[in-house]
């Protein structure tokens, strides 16, 4: 059974974004937890729209880009892209330092609070939305660059938005979670379509590949889950 309430987003979004179903669970640890989640990111380009899935160490995400439906997966040690239109894709052997980097996640996904309060982030506010509690953390960074977060209050602390915003260029980035739902997806859902032919190769040729030219039928649009995070 799966369990949603509707959220409202901000004015400057509610035209696109108008209604969001949020599913909560507190029962299941981060690391066993199934979730999925719709998520919206804007800017100065065009956006870009995405399904994702996760079921404890293994992630799927689905977008579609110019016409393609592109599905990436993720598991302890392989990335994969597929163009199901054309049946083909990529198999990558994932880094050994994104495989370490593993551990430190909460979520294969959807961990922006953590990734800022670890840049030194404080809480500005605790805000109502929607009728629900939300907390929004804040940093301004020293070339005077601000990111910003609104999550949720309880133990899963999930985010709701994201606003980037760069001195420099005067532009802004983006992010609203429109629905957020945890459910017990089957194991068939993070499997690569049946009949998809996959080339299988090493992430050090993925690497050197890479460097002549596009490899593969779409870049990684995960790329911190391929390569991890330099420190």
């Amino acid at each position: 059974m799966v369990r949603s309430a509707v959220w409202m987003r901000t004015h400057l979004v509610a035209a696109v974004l108008a209604a969001a179903a949020l599913s909560l669970s507190g029962s299941a640890r981060a690391q066993e937890a199934a979730w999925w989640t719709q998520r919206l990111t804007f800017g100065e380009g065009p956006a870009f729209a995405e399904n994702l899935w996760a079921k404890g160490r293994r992630m799927r995400a689905e977008s579609v880009v110019e016409g393609h439906r592109l599905t990436t997966l993720v598991d302890e040690k392989r990335y994969v892209i597929i163009d199901e239109l054309g049946g083909t894709g990529i198999s990558i052997a994932r880094s050994p330092r994104a495989i370490a980097q593993d551990a430190k996640r909460k979520r294969w996904f959807g961990n922006e609070v953590e990734d800022l309060l670890r840049d030194g982030a404080e809480k500005v506010a605790s805000e109502v939305r929607a009728g629900q509690e939300v907390d929004h953390y804040r940093i301004t960074r020293s070339d005077g660059d601000r990111d910003e977060v609104w999550v949720t209050q309880d133990e899963s602390r999930l985010p709701l938005e994201t606003v980037f915003r760069d001195r420099g260029t005067g532009t802004m980035n983006r992010r609203v979670y429109l629905r957020w739902v945890e459910s017990a997806w089957p194991d068939s859902l993070f499997e690569p379509t049946r009949g998809s032919k996959l080339e299988e190769i090493s992430y050090e040729d993925y690497v050197e590949r890479s460097k002549k030219g596009p490899v593969g039928p779409a870049p990684p649009f995960y790329a911190d889950l391929l390569h991890g995070v330099r420190d």
